[in-house]
């Protein structure tokens, strides 16, 4: 029997701040060498630092993002494609096993990964500090491209731990940068990091449906026809009541109608359509808890619509021209 595996890829970024303050922990992660030779030797300085399992996860958190660049070559290049041979399902355990330690291993020795290199480092230290956890294969989207898509292979990987009989959500990859043009960002970002799952649901989708940890009900055809959610879409607290398609149908001079619930006082929303050299400020109408506003469509192609909260992105849509 043989079995190709192919390694997930790029997925990238956003923000959130927690209800505690790891600042201490982070801070003294910071001190951390900057490579080990081993998981078992950063899950032993993080055993001896730490005495409580969420700290522990915090601080494997934080080291992998600070120091694990996403290896861009490797996604370029094609080169995260590895095929072997098993006789039984033993053999194949044994193989799988040796194969993500490997990957464990090369991570922490080049400090480069792609996505599921940072999964499953973040899933050995935790193993190895006796805390619960999984990798989570599924799907993002971070491009307009993806919308209105329904991939069958997977291209992202995240993670699920077990803290105090609690099961919750992180992704170092997205925690770790982001990529600007063809090169890599690094800068940590703490919104995957215990993330609430109906705001994880908006980005993440898994092939395990029980991994959502959240009662809506969506497919993955649903997950790939919303729009996309950035940063600032959290950060600012929005809450987006329409259109919840990612690909709006519009016919030239045409407004798009959107419904939020209330925008709060310190927001100030602003949109772009692709190609257009200045962005213009949104003037909602609010009443009743909700806010209304329309952008105006003057085009006569297909385009992309970038809407900004306190001028950082915040929701993607792709523009289909109406007959």
């Amino acid at each position: 029997m043989k079995l190709r595996i192919l390694t997930l890829f790029l997925c990238l970024t956003l923000t959130n701040t927690q209800a505690q303050n790891f600042d201490n922990i982070d801070q003294k992660v910071r001190l951390y060498p900057t490579r080990y030779a081993s998981a078992n030797q950063l899950a032993n300085q993080i055993t001896k630092d730490f005495t409580n399992d969420i700290d522990r996860v915090r601080a494997v958190y934080t080291w992998l993002t600070l120091n694990v660049s996403y290896d861009l070559q490797t996604l370029y290049n094609g080169d995260a494609q590895i095929n072997f041979s098993y006789s039984d399902q033993e053999d194949l355990r044994r193989k799988l096993a040796a194969i993500n330690t490997h990957t464990v291993n090369k991570t922490l020795r080049t400090k480069k990964a792609i996505c599921e290199g940072y999964a499953q480092t973040f899933k050995k230290v935790s193993e190895l500090m006796s805390i619960p956890c999984m990798l989570v294969g599924g799907f993002s989207k971070v491009d307009v491209d993806d919308i209105g898509t329904n991939p069958a292979v997977e291209n992202h990987a995240w993670n699920a731990v077990k803290i105090n009989k609690k099961w919750y959500l992180v992704d170092a990859t997205w925690g770790a940068g982001y990529t600007n043009g063809n090169k890599w960002m690094q800068r940590q970002d703490n919104f995957f990091f215990l993330t609430d799952p109906n705001k994880f649901a908006l980005t993440h989708y898994p092939s395990e449906r029980e991994w959502l940890f959240t009662n809506k009900s969506i497919t993955k055809k649903q997950f790939y026809e919303s729009p996309i959610y950035d940063k600032s879409f959290f950060r600012n607290n929005l809450k987006l009541i329409s259109p919840l398609k990612g690909e709006l149908y519009v016919k030239p001079n045409e407004n798009i109608v959107f419904t939020m619930e209330t925008i709060p006082k310190n927001v100030t929303l602003y949109y772009i359509f692709k190609g257009d050299k200045y962005s213009e400020k949104i003037e909602p109408t609010c009443m009743n808890g909700k806010c209304t506003f329309e952008i105006p469509f003057v085009k006569n192609r297909n385009s992309e619509l970038i809407l900004f909260a306190n001028e950082r992105t915040a929701l993607h849509y792709k523009i289909i021209l109406k007959d």
